[in-house]
């Protein structure tokens, strides 16, 4: 068991290092240069392979690379490709090619989302039903912990040694976590591959949709993280807007919250075990949605930064034990024979209102304000609650 969680705590680590330095490293460059909250919003396009992984997704189920295992091999070639072009991004002057690097940005997007198709999928396989709570707990705290690298220590390196320097550490951090990888040998099952492409391509989306309850679960994913991530485009720029450096919030939001979310993802896959699933996600969202509301005071103008310590701790615990309890109802909907497919299609639903959610709440913040903005992601999130307790039914 510990050989496993060492595993996918290595693999889930990875694939959010560069993406989440990127995601939140831009934005706040972008407002420091006076950008309007609105294109800030935009840039959420970028995770869009996120949302749309699910269309690949079934070749990674049928195909393997030669010698390197089913998933693993996968795993290692998108890693790879990862490093090289979070390495390239180093060497890119921002300011003269800002195209070429969001271009680039895509690319790491796109690369760590086809990682984590295979990664889920190695995860279904390998989880025992009574392991998925703390297996979760993990894939929680090693997203986070590649946060705390890449949105809280390169960050604050950044403002140290540079761009560049600091985009090369990154890539070397991202090759080391291959090693459990290589080290790991995965069992792979003789799969045959002389179905009709076609049919074998679309099939395993109807086998899903098929399901009962299928269709509202999946209106439940859309909505469930459209509250944290209305609320995470936006709190950065909130944060500059209060006079907070680089330092400041790289320390706050991306080493100390998140560090928060790492224990309250395994505090979370604890007490899963003991309320269940769907009860679970009900209580922890409903507590989510809430804290959410916390971020009002900032928006409302106190800039102090013990207070700001304090909101950002409550709300980022919420939120982490909300979405390990996602994470971990999604799994139990996987067949093992087309795991990727089927967890990739519910991970694309979320990124998807994702998008939806941060594009709105750049809108939303610059035509009414921050304060608005955030009780509407409240609302969304609470809605999804409320669809929750239909499927319990």
């Amino acid at each position: 068991m510990l050989a496993k969680l060492i595993l996918l705590a290595a693999l889930y680590t990875t694939q959010f290092i560069p993406t989440t330095f990127f995601i939140q490293t831009v934005p706040v460059f972008m407002r420091q240069q006076n950008m309007s909250l609105d294109a800030i919003g935009l840039l959420s396009f970028l995770i869009l392979p996120s949302a749309l992984k699910f269309l690949w997704s079934p070749f990674i189920d049928r195909y393997s690379l030669p010698k390197l295992g089913h998933y693993r091999g996968w795993i290692i070639c998108f890693q790879l490709l990862l490093a090289l072009v979070t390495f390239g991004c180093g060497f890119i002057d921002i300011q003269e090619n800002f195209n070429i690097l969001v271009f680039c940005m895509f690319l790491a997007f796109l690369f760590s989302a086809s990682q984590d198709i295979a990664t889920d999928a190695l995860a279904v396989n390998l989880l025992e039903p009574r392991e998925r709570g703390l297996g979760n707990a993990i894939q929680a705290g090693g997203n986070v912990f590649g946060a705390i690298i890449g949105g809280g220590g390169v960050l604050i390196l950044l403002d140290k040694i540079g761009w560049r320097y600091s985009l090369i550490i990154m890539s070397v951090v991202i090759l080391l976590t291959l090693i459990p990888v290589i080290l790991y040998k995965e069992q792979v099952s003789n799969k045959s591959q002389k179905s009709n492409f076609f049919k074998s391509y679309f099939q395993p989306f109807i086998n899903f949709l098929s399901r009962p309850k299928a269709l509202p679960w999946l209106l439940v994913v859309l909505l469930y993280m459209g509250c944290e991530m209305m609320s995470a485009t936006m709190l950065r720029p909130l944060f500059v807007d209060r006079g907070l450096s680089l330092s400041d919030i790289g320390l706050m939001l991306g080493i100390v919250s998140y560090s928060v979310r790492i224990v309250s993802a395994l505090i979370a896959g604890v007490l899963i075990t003991h309320l269940g699933r769907l009860r679970s996600l009900t209580l922890f969202g409903f507590t989510a949605s809430m804290m959410t509301l916390l971020y009002i005071i900032p928006a409302i103008g106190i800039s102090s930064l013990p207070v700001l310590y304090a909101v950002s701790i409550t709300v980022n615990a919420a939120q982490s034990m909300a979405y390990t309890a996602l994470l971990s109802s999604m799994m139990d909907k996987c067949e093992p024979a087309t795991a990727a497919t089927d967890y990739t299609l519910q991970v694309s639903v979320v990124y998807l209102g994702g998008i939806a959610a941060s594009v709105l709440s750049g809108a939303i913040a610059s035509a009414t304000g921050y304060t608005f903005m955030f009780i509407i992601s409240a609302a969304l999130s609470l809605l999804s609650v409320l669809l929750i307790t239909n499927l319990r039914a």
